[in-house]
C-alpha cells in the first residue's frame, strides 16, 4: 500500500507514540512512576503533535470547535488530572482513526481520479520541416497531424489518416473488446492504440475531447452536496460547541454546586467530574459523522465511475435512489440510431433513385439519423439553392431548377417502420421506409430497472405510433408516447414530474436537452454523444450499455442506505456513551475506544461501497 506524505507522517507519529507508550507501561510495572509518566506524556506529544498543530490552525481560521481542538483539550486535561496513560492513549488512538479515514478517503478518490488521467502528457506532432516533434498534449490544435505509436494512448479526438490498428476503448467506454480502425475512422482521446503505427488529424481541442469531457465531469462530481451532507455540516457546528459547553459545566459548575450544597471541598470533587467531562469531550468528537457520510457518497460516486456511470454530484445519488419512473427517448437511446433505408416507394413518373437523390439533397446538412441514412443510401444528390430545417417537422429545400422539396412525416401512419414522405411543390412523390435496430441491452435494462424498484418505464418519441409500439413490445416498456415534437416531449416530462413521480429521463441528442433539464434526474447516453445532452444531464453513461442505468439506481439506493445507517449508528452510539460518561459508568479509556471504534466502523461501512459489484 502506498502512503501519501501526510499519511507517512501520521504513521510515524503513531509508531513513535506507541513505542514510548509501551516503554512507559513497562516502567509503570516496575513501579518507576515518574519515569513512566514522562514517557507517557512524551508518547502523547509525539503522537499528538499533528493534532495540536491543526487545532491551532483551526483557531487561527476561526474554527474553535473542530475535532483536533476537542482531542487537544482532552489530552491536556488528562495531564493536569495526572492521568498520563490516558493522555497518550487519546492521541495514539485518535491518530489511528485519522490514518484509517485518510486511507479510506484516498481509495475513494483514486476510484474517481483514475478517470482523470485519460490522455498522455505529450504527443508527437508533424512539424513544418516534415519531422515529428514532442509537444505538451494541451498545445495540440485542430488540424495538427499526430503520430500514435503501438501501445500509446490517444491524446485527442482525431480521424485516422494512415495505418490500421485495433483500438481499446475500455478506458473511455468500458467496452472490453477492441475494435478495428483504419483510414477515415474517428478515434477518441483516452483510448489505447493496441497494435499498428498511425497518423491522424486532430478534430477538436483536447479540453473538448472525450477525455477532456470526462475530466470536467469528474472534477465537478464532489461539488453538489446532498441534504444529508448539509445536515451533518450544520449539525457539527451546533453539536460540538453544545457538547463542549455541557462538558465545561460538568467539570466546573457541578462541583461548585455540590461544594455549596454540602460543604465538600471543591478540590476533592473536581477531579472526578473533570474526568467525566474529558470523557464527554473525547466521545463527542464528530469524526464518525463528518467523515463517514461524505465518504459514503464519494465511494458511491467512485464505484459508479468505475462501472461506467458518471454522476455529476452526490446530490444526484439521492435523487437517483428515489426514482420511481424511467422515461426513455427512442431513437439513439432504446434503438441504436443507425437507421438504414429499408424500402423506397416512388409515386408518379419519378424513379426510386431520383426520389432518394432529391430527399438526400434536402437532408444533406442535417445531423438527424434519418437524414444520415437517406444520404448514405443515395447514389448522388440533386443540386439545391437553399435548405431550411424545422425541428420536429422536417426539412425544406429549393432545388436549382426552382422546385421546392419538402421531406417530413408521412400524412398517414406506416406500420412497423420509420418513414418519411417527400413532396415536390406540395405534391407527394413518394415515401422512404427506414429500419432501426433496437439496442441489444435495452430489454434487459428495463427488466433490471423493474427489479431495482423502478415502478414504471415509458418511451417518448417523435416517431409514429406503430413504430413506437413495435419498440415498446421489443423492450417490454409499460407506456409509449408517440408523435411528439421536442417541445411536446418537454411538456410530457413536466406533466409527469408535476404528477408527483420522481422521474428519470434518458436521452442522447440535442432535442433531448429540455427534457433532460426538466426531469428530476437526466441521464445522457454515451460520453461521446451530443455535447448539449452531456452538459445538461445530471449523469452520463459512458457507452450505450443501458444496463449500467439499472446498476446506477441500485448503487444509489445502496449508498443512501449506508449513509443513513452511518448517521443512525453514529448518533445512537455517541449519545449512549455520552450518557454513560456523564454518569461515570465509562471512563476516559472507554470514551477513547468508543470514539475510535465508532469512526472505524462507520468508515468501514462506507468503504463497502467501493466493493459493491454490478450484479445483473
Amino acid at each position: 500500500m502506498r502512503f501519501t506524505r501526510s499519511q507517512k507522517k501520521r504513521l510515524m507519529a503513531i509508531i513513535a507514540g506507541a513505542a514510548l507508550f509501551l516503554s512507559g507501561g513497562v516502567l509503570a510495572l516496575m513501579h518507576l512512576d515518574t519515569a513512566a509518566a514522562v514517557l507517557f506524556v512524551a508518547a502523547g506529544v509525539f503522537a499528538g503533535a499533528m493534532c495540536v498543530i491543526q487545532a491551532v490552525r483551526g483557531i487561527l481560521a476561526g474554527d474553535f470547535f473542530d475535532e483536533n481542538m476537542l482531542m487537544t483539550i482532552a489530552a491536556i486535561g488528562a495531564v493536569l488530572l495526572g492521568e498520563y496513560p490516558e493522555c497518550a492513549a487519546i492521541m495514539i488512538l485518535y491518530q489511528v482513526g485519522e490514518l484509517f479515514q485518510s486511507i479510506a478517503v484516498g481509495r475513494s478518490r483514486r476510484a474517481i481520479s483514475a478517470l482523470s488521467n485519460l490522455y498522455p502528457d505529450t504527443a508527437e506532432v508533424l512539424g513544418e520541416d516534415g519531422a515529428f516533434q514532442t509537444v505538451p498534449t494541451m498545445e495540440l490544435a485542430v488540424g495538427d497531424t499526430i503520430r500514435i505509436a503501438p501501445g500509446g494512448r490517444i491524446p485527442a479526438d482525431c480521424v485516422i489518416l494512415s495505418g490500421t490498428t485495433a483500438i481499446d476503448t475500455s478506458p473511455v467506454t468500458g467496452e472490453s473488446m477492441p475494435r478495428d480502425a483504419g483510414p477515415g475512422d474517428t478515434i477518441y482521446s483516452g483510448c489505447l492504440n493496441k497494435s499498428g503505427m498511425m497518423q491522424a488529424r486532430v478534430l477538436r481541442p483536447v479540453q473538448d475531447s472525450a477525455a477532456g469531457r470526462i475530466m470536467k465531469l469528474t472534477e465537478t462530481a464532489g461539488e453538489r452536496k446532498t441534504r444529508s451532507e448539509a445536515f451533518i455540516t450544520r449539525f457539527a457546528k451546533i453539536y460540538t460547541p453544545a457538547v463542549t459547553g455541557i462538558a465545561a459545566a460538568i467539570a466546573f459548575l457541578v462541583p461548585l454546586v455540590i461544594c455549596l450544597a454540602d460543604g465538600t471541598p471543591y478540590g476533592d470533587i473536581f477531579p472526578d467530574w473533570g474526568r467525566r467531562a474529558l470523557s464527554m469531550l473525547v466521545i463527542s468528537c464528530p469524526c464518525a459523522l463528518v467523515i463517514s457520510v461524505p465518504l459514503g457518497y464519494f465511494c458511491g460516486l467512485g464505484n459508479a465511475s468505475k462501472n461506467g456511470v458518471l454522476i455529476k454530484g452526490s446530490a444526484f445519488l439521492d435523487t437517483m435512489a428515489a426514482v420511481d419512473m424511467a422515461v426513455f427517448d427512442k431513437t439513439g437511446t432504446l434503438t441504436m440510431g443507425t437507421l438504414t433505408v429499408e424500402n423506397v416507394h416512388a409515386e408518379g413518373d419519378i424513379t426510386e433513385s431520383q426520389l432518394l437523390s432529391i430527399a438526400a439533397a434536402a437532408e444533406q446538412h442535417s445531423s438527424h439519423p434519418i437524414a444520415k441514412a437517406i444520404c448514405a443510401a443515395a447514389e448522388d444528390f440533386a443540386q439545391t439553392v437553399s435548405v431550411r430545417e424545422t425541428a420536429g417537422t422536417g426539412v425544406e429545400a429549393i432545388l436549382s431548377d426552382g422546385r421546392t422539396v419538402r421531406v417530413g412525416r408521412p400524412q398517414s401512419d406506416v406500420a412497423h417502420t420509420t418513414a418519411v414522405q417527400v413532396w415536390i411543390d406540395d405534391c407527394s412523390v413518394g415515401v422512404i421506409l427506414l429500419a432501426d435496430v433496437v439496442n441489444p441491452t435495452a430489454k434487459d435494462a428495463l427488466r433490471q430497472l423493474k427489479t431495482a424498484g423502478v415502478e414504471q418505464t415509458a418511451i417518448l418519441t417523435g416517431d409514429n405510433a406503430q413504430a413506437a409500439d413495435l419498440v415498446k413490445e421489443s423492450v417490454n416498456a409499460d407506456i409509449v408516447y408517440a408523435q411528439l415534437l421536442p417541445e411536446e416531449k418537454f411538456e410530457k416530462i413536466e406533466a409527469l414530474c408535476e404528477s408527483g413521480k420522481k422521474l428519470l429521463y434518458v436521452g442522447d441528442g440535442i432535442n433531448d436537452t429540455p427534457a433532460l433539464a426538466r426531469a428530476d434526474i437526466g441521464v445522457a447516453i454515451g460520453v461521446l454523444g451530443s455535447d448539449a445532452a452531456v452538459d445538461t444531464a445530471d449523469a452520463v453513461l459512458m457507452d450505450t450499455d443501458l444496463t449500467r442505468l439499472a446498476y446506477g439506481v441500485r448503487l444509489a439506493r445502496k449508498t443512501l442506505g449506508i449513509v443513513r445507517s452511518n448517521i443512525t449508528f453514529s448518533l445512537t452510539a455517541k449519545l449512549l456513551v455520552l450518557l454513560l460518561a456523564a454518569l461515570n459508568l465509562v471512563g476516559m479509556w472507554g470514551a477513547v475506544l468508543a470514539d475510535v471504534g465508532v469512526s472505524i466502523l462507520a468508515v468501514s461501512n462506507s468503504m463497502r461501497l467501493l466493493r459493491y459489484g454490478n450484479k445483473r
